[in-house]
């Protein structure tokens, strides 16, 4: 047996989560680090074993003791501000994307997305269709308004589209955090039936003094809000200093790039969107 010392170089690590209707992958800088590695045969695997003793480490709430929850970024379709499964073709829907943490919009940017059919009975179906390329608007099908800033994140209105041999469709978004500056600005051509005003940024105004008199309490209660506790215990008494550590742990927790995924029912009419709401069939 030898013992032998090696550093490994920077990587990338790619983790995705599902869930039932929505799938996030999430790609994070990993540094370089210095192990021991100790000569002996190995195997190899996909994926992770079917049971696990380090549960441990992921908090009730979903995120792990390091503060980077398992869905840093989660995808829902609205119409009319209620979230929905099925509408009716040509409907407008809106797509929004809210991050774990309530950070301030204008670190959330949606650089691309695309819609694809599920299981079409013809093959020509299958190729995704373009709607957000590079922040703005592609030229993909029906109504497509640039991405805006929203009071929880970002958002983006579409119309709902159908292809022709299937009513399920599934949106596949690609949402960026930026963890130190705020997101570079899109500029995007004005789309005719878009709110004009789209650049428009939303604050949202937190309330941190409640959750610093908490953390003061009980510092262990930090990993919750995405922070360390040995960060927060710098200097837990200025808020002006908690504030800015609770902003900067929480995008550094949700930093890098996001694939999100949502599925959505299209019926070609109301009579058929009853029908669906009553018998669940399309």
């Amino acid at each position: 047996m030898t013992t032998t010392t090696t550093k490994s170089p920077t990587s990338a690590t790619s983790t995705t989560v599902t869930t039932p209707e929505t799938t996030t992958t999430t790609v994070t800088p990993t540094p370089p680090t210095t192990t021991q590695t100790v000569s002996r045969s190995t195997s190899t695997s996909v994926g992770p074993p079917a049971s696990s003793s380090s549960s441990s480490s992921v908090a009730k709430d979903g995120s792990t003791l390091a503060g980077k929850p398992k869905v840093p970024v989660i995808f829902d379709i609205f119409h009319n501000g209620q979230a929905v499964e099925a509408v009716v073709v040509g409907t407008k829907i809106t797509l929004s994307f809210r991050p774990h943490y309530p950070i301030p919009p204008e670190y959330v940017s949606v650089r691309g997305c695309q819609v694809e059919p599920i299981d079409p009975k013809y093959e020509w179906e299958h190729e995704p269709l373009f709607i957000i390329r590079d922040g703005c608007p592609a030229d993909g099908v029906g109504l497509v308004c640039p991405p805006t800033h929203s009071e929880f994140g970002a958002k983006v209105s579409v119309e709902a589209f159908r292809y022709q041999t299937t009513g399920l469709v599934q949106y596949s978004c690609l949402v960026r955090i930026c963890p130190f500056a705020p997101c570079p600005k899109s500029n995007c051509d004005d789309v005719e039936g878009c709110d004009s005003s789209y650049m428009h940024r939303y604050r949202r105004e937190l309330s941190l003094e409640d959750i610093r008199k908490a953390l003061e309490a009980n510092p262990e209660l930090a990993s919750q809000f995405g922070i360390s506790p040995s960060a927060f215990a710098r200097n837990p008494s200025k808020s002006k200093n908690f504030t800015s550590v609770v902003e900067e742990q929480q995008r550094i927790a949700l930093g890098g790039d996001h694939v999100v995924r949502r599925r959505l029912i299209v019926v070609n009419s109301e009579d058929q969107l009853r029908y669906y709401v009553r018998t669940g069939n399309i």
